[in-house]
């Protein structure tokens, strides 16, 4: 028997996911409800319960109630171009309670119906904030590209959404400077073999990845804390 509470994402339950949100009908939603959720709602709870004692070792503000973690099926299209109710992919994050911690960096795992990945992001609402990341590498850079590098045996790759135009910090290590242009960062790893997510082998997976990236997210975690030390993130801000 598994040590796992989680067996796996089933086939079938991410064909009834996508079904779900073909038919986009609450009747139909109600009628597979029960469905839905052992298949989908309940494995993805089980994943975070199975991984709680690692993001608790990683960071002891981390938030590991499986319930809160997990994204719902339905969505709320109030002030949404798109009114399409139900979701075709789920996520999880792994963070620090969002009204006390807003932006922290997290751990994510998401699936698709074709897909899955997962890995460690970093998002600002003021990119402005992400200055102090710049200041961390440039007071650390060893530390920084050693990160760079755990994350890189992890199996993950270096993405950015958006980045300075301008040379910022021109007399900076070359090595150095593809990481001071960005607004915002996330190291991220993605397969097309939906295989692996209907098996327990999924949590080691997990487990392993997050922990060898283990010193990227004690970076970015000591530069938000310093963000928050500094009043450039202020839970009022995001909790009117």
């Amino acid at each position: 028997m598994s040590e796992y509470n989680f067996q796996g994402i089933k086939p079938e339950s991410i064909e009834l996911l996508c079904l779900n949100r073909f038919n986009d009908s609450k009747s139909f939603y109600e009628e597979n409800k029960e469905k839905l959720k052992q298949g989908i709602t309940v494995p993805m709870r089980q994943i975070m319960l199975d991984l709680s004692g690692l993001m608790y070792d990683i960071d002891d503000k981390m938030m590991t109630d499986p319930v809160r973690a997990v994204s719902r099926i339905y969505r709320d299209t109030r002030g949404n171009r798109s009114k399409i109710k139900y979701r075709e992919n789920m996520w999880m994050f792994f963070r620090r309670y969002k009204n006390e911690y807003p932006c922290a960096p997290f751990y994510y795992f998401e699936f698709f119906p074709d897909s899955f990945g997962y890995g460690l992001v970093f998002w600002l609402y003021r990119p402005s904030a992400f200055k102090e990341v710049h200041k961390l590498i440039l007071k650390h850079p060893d530390r920084w590209l050693d990160a760079v590098e755990a994350c890189k045996q992890a199996g993950f790759t270096y993405e950015c959404r958006d980045e300075y135009k301008k040379d910022m910090y021109p007399d900076a290590d070359e090595r150095l400077k593809p990481y001071l242009k960005a607004k915002n960062m996330s190291f991220t790893y993605y397969s097309n073999d939906l295989s692996r997510i209907n098996t327990p082998a999924l949590i080691d997976e997990l487990k392993l990845a997050f922990d060898i990236a283990r010193p990227m997210y004690d970076f970015f975690a000591e530069a938000y804390d310093n963000m928050m030390n500094e009043g450039l993130i202020k839970p009022e801000d995001y909790n009117r």
